[in-house]
């Protein structure tokens, strides 16, 4: 299944930057990392979401994340956007949100795939 994953953590002034970028490691096995003022942006394919996929298995919490999923499809771009919480990152959890929680702002995941039905069925098997 071909895929690229782009995740896009803010970097606020009163932030650690370690923390975000160990927030985005619990979650996530990049490829490369990029880091800025304003933010820790880390790129890969479908494997570096792997840690996410065993954690879903292991909340069981995969239905609930497939409807998350299918709510970010963005169909005409063949984009999937969700949001994580940041703070739950950084504990090693995670916490898909709708809005804008936190002051600090959310972990932005883009996933660009051809096939979403695809997709969901990997990440949020049964």
């Amino acid at each position: 299944m071909k895929c690229k994953i782009i995740v896009r953590a803010p970097v606020n002034p009163t932030e650690d930057l370690d923390k975000i970028i160990e927030a985005l490691s619990n979650i996530f096995d990049y490829d490369d990392i990029i880091i800025s003022e304003e933010s820790v942006t880390v790129t890969g394919n479908v494997s570096c979401l792997l840690p996410l996929k065993e954690f879903l298995e292991k909340r069981q919490i995969r239905d609930t994340a497939r409807k998350m999923i299918l709510k970010g499809w963005n169909e005409k771009s063949e984009t999937i956007n969700i949001k994580l919480s940041k703070q739950a990152a950084f504990a090693g959890l995670v916490n898909l949100v709708d809005d804008d929680l936190s002051p600090l702002g959310e972990i932005e995941v883009e996933i660009h795939t051809e096939d979403v039905e695809e997709f969901v069925d990997w990440l949020c098997a049964h």
